[in-house]
C-alpha cells in the first residue's frame, strides 16, 4: 500500500489537466532515510515544476499532507542538526531562492486529513506568504486558521470513491498571487 504523501502526490498530480506541464523532481534513494549519514545527499528544492503556458506562469510547487491538525516546520536560522519536522528548512530556503524571478510563484501545497471523517483540506500557499507566517507566529507550527490569516487559498475538492479531485485549472485560472504583498 503507497504511503499517504505518495498517494496525496498521485491524486494532486491526476488533477493537472494535460494543458499544464507538470515535472516530478526524482528524490535520491537516501531522501528516503531519516539516518545522520544522508547529510550531504542531493535535497530537491521541491516536488514539482508546473508551467502554465497560457498565463506565462512557472510554478515551483511542494506537497505537504498531514493527519494532525497543524504542520511543523524547521527553523531557518538553525543549524542542520535540529530534530526533522514535516517542512524541512531547505525546502522553504529553496522556494524562497526561485521567489526572485519574475513570473515564478513557489508555493506550499498544504493538504489537512480527517480520516475519521474522510475529509481532506488542502490550500497554496506563496512563500513570500509563508514568510511572513513564519516570521509572525510564535511558534514552529502551524494549522489551517493560521494559513488563512496569511493568504493561503483553499482549493476546491471533492472524493471520488476513494481518491481526492482537485479542480486545479479552475484554481490557476482564478488565482494570482500577488508577490508584491
Amino acid at each position: 500500500m503507497k504511503n499517504v504523501g505518495k498517494r496525496f502526490e498521485e491524486n494532486f498530480k491526476k488533477s493537472i489537466s494535460d494543458e499544464y506541464l507538470l515535472y516530478r523532481l526524482k528524490d535520491s534513494p537516501q531522501a528516503f532515510t531519516q539516518s545522520n549519514l544522508t547529510f550531504f545527499t542531493h535535497k530537491n528544492p521541491c516536488d514539482y515544476f508546473l508551467f502554465d503556458g497560457k498565463r506565462g506562469i512557472f510554478y515551483c510547487l511542494e506537497l505537504k499532507t498531514t493527519k494532525d491538525k497543524y504542520m511543523t516546520f524547521e527553523k531557518i536560522e538553525l543549524d542542520d542538526t535540529q530534530p526533522r519536522k514535516i517542512i524541512h528548512k531547505h525546502q522553504i530556503l529553496s522556494l524562497q531562492e526561485y521567489s526572485i524571478y519574475k513570473n515564478v510563484y513557489p508555493c506550499f501545497v498544504f493538504n489537512f486529513r480527517s480520516e475519521d471523517i474522510g475529509i481532506e483540506r488542502t490550500y497554496m500557499q506563496y512563500i513570500g506568504d509563508f514568510m511572513k507566517m513564519y516570521h509572525g507566529l510564535n511558534k514552529s507550527s502551524f494549522n489551517e486558521i493560521d494559513l488563512m490569516s496569511y493568504h493561503a487559498i483553499k482549493i476546491k475538492g471533492n472524493k471520488k470513491r476513494v481518491n481526492y479531485y482537485w479542480n486545479l485549472t479552475e484554481f490557476f485560472e482564478t488565482n494570482d498571487f500577488n508577490k508584491e504583498k
